[in-house]
This record gives C-alpha cells, sequence and structure tokens, in this order.
C-alpha cells in the first residue's frame, strides 16, 4: 500500500490517521468487511443524496469515507477521486467542519423538506409527529455537534 507522505499523517476523521488505518485493516479481516459494508451502504445513501431532495449527500459521504479509510485504502482513494463526493469529503478535512452558514444552509434546507413532507404530503398525525421530531433533531445535531469548520487561506485551497 503505496500512501504518499503528505497523506500519511493527514487525519481522515478526528480519531484516525491514514497509517492508523491501515494498521487496523490488516489487524481483522471481518471487521474490515464490516467496515467495507457499512461504507458501501453509506455511499447508495450519499448518492440518492445528490438527487433526492432531503437526503442528505455530505454526512453519509463523510461517514463512506471513514469506513473505508478503515477497511480499503483503494476504496477510500476511489471516494476522494470521485468528481462529485470527493471535493465534498477533502473540503470537509480540510476545514475540520462545516461552516456556520453551511450549517444554516444545511438546517434550511431540513426544515424545508420536514414542513412540506409533515404537512403538504403526510396525512396521518402520528408520522407527521415523527417527522417534526426528526427534522428537530436533526437540526440540534446539525447546530450543536457537526463540528464548525475554520475558514480557509488562500493558500490552503
Amino acid at each position: 500500500m503505496n500512501i504518499p507522505e503528505e497523506r500519511k499523517s493527514q487525519p481522515i476523521s478526528k480519531e484516525i490517521t491514514v497509517v492508523e488505518a491501515k494498521k487496523e485493516l490488516e489487524k481483522n479481516r471481518s471487521k474490515r468487511i464490516l467496515f467495507a459494508t457499512g461504507g458501501s451502504f453509506a455511499l447508495v445513501l450519499a448518492v440518492l443524496g445528490v438527487f433526492v431532495p432531503g437526503i442528505p449527500c455530505t454526512p453519509f459521504a463523510l461517514l463512506s469515507a471513514a469506513l473505508f479509510a478503515k477497511s480499503s485504502e483503494k476504496l477510500y482513494n476511489w471516494l476522494l477521486s470521485n468528481r462529485i463526493l470527493g471535493p465534498r469529503i477533502k473540503n470537509y478535512q480540510r476545514r475540520q467542519g462545516i461552516s456556520k452558514g453551511g450549517k444554516v444552509k444545511v438546517i434550511i434546507l431540513m426544515v424545508t423538506m420536514v414542513l412540506v413532507s409533515s404537512f403538504l404530503i403526510i396525512n396521518v398525525p402520528a408520522i407527521r409527529i415523527v417527522i417534526l421530531l426528526s427534522g428537530l433533531v436533526g437540526a440540534i445535531v446539525v447546530w450543536f455537534f457537526v463540528p464548525e469548520g475554520r475558514d480557509c487561506t488562500e493558500e490552503e485551497g
């Protein structure tokens, strides 16, 4: 596995670097299969998120990248080189989170889709309440738990 020097110490998430992921790969084959399966499922959801409003693309792409990094360097590199999802993942890694403006945009889109779904499409009150509560939980998670990224300087990217 040939990893460029500058990428070896670059964190792929807050907890793991590429070198640590490589060591984890060599440890346990069943874990790798499980991580690859989860990464593939998250990737399918990310691709759906590109086309279906209301399904978040970037969080699923980030999850897929983290799981692929733990399972297969080849899959991880393929995902980063993907012309649609790769830039989203690289931007998140470079900024180490999502900007405050990005969070506001995500929350506005979520609220819009939740309101449209619950009041224009769904007629069952119990399902409507579940959708509204899920939207509220999603907005809270985005605002309070998704790390706020730093602004990039001109030299960074």
